[in-house]
């Protein structure tokens, strides 16, 4: 599952409601996230290499 940041079009390893695979926290202005099917394309570790 990949979660997107809408606002920098940054694609995350994880889920809306969770935290990203870089520790981002999707409940922080959750309406900026959305789940989507896209390719992670986030180079901090925890996201990369997905």
């Amino acid at each position: 599952m990949a979660v997107k940041h809408t606002p920098t079009a940054i694609v995350h390893k994880g889920q809306k409601g969770n935290n990203t695979g870089c520790g981002k926290d999707t409940k922080e202005h959750a309406s900026l996230w959305i789940n989507t099917s896209e390719k992670v394309n986030c180079k901090k570790n925890g996201c990369k290499n997905s």
